[in-house]
């Protein structure tokens, strides 16, 4: 017999000829995630065009990205800004509502879903796209704002949409003074201060001193958290979570400090521009520790036995108490302080055998 020598490559059929970089994650190719992805952007874009459902619009898009994967989420964003442009167009044709209106409309679909994609999905695209989660959150927080107040400034230019806040505003001011009762003093300051122009003055200076940016976080952040409970109840999907391991850089807190400081002294000598700078810096810093005090109760949750029906009810239960007016402020509030105060106590130093770990 004679030595074998080396065997002869193999030809390749064609399917092997296929790229590997060609493979997605979950073992499922782009059209097997092409039928997911065309009804979560039909449904997102649907629930948009739906009064009472409208602010859950991104919550499609984030079921997608956590039931799925990266690639599916983003090709669903692609689909619904189109089909979001397409209706945008076909309505204001019917409607007569003008190119300002259709500008509007696909810019506020358009930079949220964006905004939403990249927190669920994450980035593919390089370093600067792979940022921490929390920190894309702030970014698509701040482009969102944004665009709120581009909405608001435009909208007051529009005759019809003041007279409609204003009667809002006259029913708001009458049932508020009707509570004073027969108080006749009480009832006429009352009357005095709570006129419509007077609670429209003060709604805009909260949107501009962080309001708008805080509006447009929680609404991620509630879309989100809406998005995780549905995959784990539809999919059985569970999300690596970076949230409990979250720590704002040190130097946050002084920020959080000169911020402070910033407002009170703006407020002092009544410079309106960098006051209103400084409200906001001192939103983001907030938020920062927000989410560094959910992400210590998050780290207590888990290193304890949790069935995953609990944590489904856990996260309806944030967004029930993100929704209780009065109740949201003391728990966000508190959320904060935790937040802080683990600046200076090691809250989150898991014990191994009594003593804590480095």
């Amino acid at each position: 017999m004679y030595p074998e020598g080396p065997a002869a490559p193999r030809e390749q059929s064609p399917r092997e000829r296929i790229p590997q970089e060609r493979s997605l994650p979950d073992g499922m190719n782009l059209r097997a995630l092409f039928v997911p992805a065309l009804v979560c952007a039909g449904i997102s874009v649907a629930v948009i065009r739906i009064g009472f459902l409208a602010f859950f619009f991104l919550v499609p898009l984030g079921y997608i990205s956590v039931a799925y994967n990266a690639t599916a989420a983003w090709l669903a964003f692609v689909m619904a800004a189109l089909m979001n442009a397409v209706c945008a167009l076909a309505l204001s044709l019917y409607y007569h509502s003008g190119p300002g209106a259709i500008g509007l409309d696909i810019l506020y679909y358009t930079v949220l879903s964006l905004g939403f994609t990249w927190i669920t999905a994450g980035g593919n695209g390089g370093n600067l796209l792979r940022m921490r989660t929390a920190y894309r959150f702030i970014i698509a927080a701040f482009a969102g704002g944004l665009i709120f107040l581009l909405i608001a400034f435009t909208s007051m230019n529009n005759s019809g949409f003041i007279a409609m806040v204003k009667s809002q505003l006259e029913l708001f001011s009458s049932a508020y003074i009707s509570s004073a009762g027969a108080d006749a003093v009480r009832r006429s300051s009352l009357e005095r201060l709570l006129t419509p122009e007077w609670v429209l003055e003060i709604m805009t200076g909260i949107a501009l001193r962080g309001g708008a940016l805080a509006s447009a976080f929680f609404m991620l952040f509630i879309s989100r958290q809406a998005a995780i409970s549905l995959a784990q109840l539809f999919r059985k999907r569970r999300q690596a979570r970076s949230l409990p391991g979250f720590h704002v850089p040190a130097n946050t807190i002084w920020v959080l400090s000169l911020s402070l400081a910033g407002v009170l002294l703006t407020r002092l000598i009544k410079a309106q521009v960098p006051e209103i700078v400084a409200w906001n810096l001192l939103t983001v810093c907030a938020i920062l520790f927000l989410a560094q005090g959910a992400g210590i109760v998050l780290f207590t949750l888990a290193h304890r036995p949790i069935s995953p029906l609990l944590r489904m009810f856990f996260n309806v239960l944030i967004i029930v108490v993100i929704f209780s007016p009065g109740v949201n402020t003391a728990v966000l509030g508190l959320l904060a302080l935790l937040g802080i105060a683990e600046n200076w106590l090691p809250l989150r130093a898991p014990k191994i055998n009594g003593s804590a770990a480095r």
